[in-house]
């Protein structure tokens, strides 16, 4: 990964705890924000375990085309899209001003999961053959994991927006 991408990605994910850090302080849910914080932590900790992030360990060599590997990164293309669907929950949630949410649904959250397979098994096959090595992050190779994480963002969207038109019965 390039240096300027490394502090794109650090200054996003310092960003992105300060602002939940600022938020938990102003409303008094400190129990949210040590989830929030933690899984910023648990992000970073797969981007370092795929990536190296924020600097490459020494001494690490590409594992090559194993099963191994591919593994891992039909994994991190799961966790990308389930990433994104849990986003656009999110996004959909905080996009109300707080006197007019909804309460938060676990059910609402995690049901987008199930359906996860629609989406990505076309998802994996399609990047079967990238020969992506998950030791050195280039640009397109980020993309790849960005298009996981955007088709699990409008996916959900597409299935709440379906729900609601069978709930008011304008199918």
């Amino acid at each position: 990964m390039s240096s300027v991408m490394t502090a794109i990605v650090g200054f996003s994910l310092v960003a992105l705890l300060l602002l939940s850090a600022v938020w938990a302080r102003s409303s008094g849910s400190w129990r949210r924000f040590a989830a929030e914080a933690g899984g910023i932590l648990l992000f970073a900790g797969l981007l370092h375990f795929l990536f190296g992030f924020p600097l490459p360990a020494s001494g690490t060599a590409a594992k090559g085309p194993s099963g191994g590997q591919d593994l891992v990164f039909a994994a991190a293309l799961g966790i990308c899209m389930v990433l994104g669907m849990a986003a656009q929950f999110l996004y959909q949630h905080f996009e109300q001003p707080a006197r007019k949410r909804k309460r938060f649904d676990w059910g609402l959250f995690v049901a987008p999961i199930f359906a996860s397979p629609v989406v990505y098994v076309p998802l994996l096959a399609s990047f079967q053959n990238a020969d992506i090595d998950l030791n050195r992050l280039t640009i397109p190779r980020l993309m790849i994991f960005l298009v996981a994480f955007q088709n699990g963002f409008f996916w959900k969207e597409h299935f709440d927006r379906r729900r609601k038109e069978a709930e008011s019965g304008t199918e």
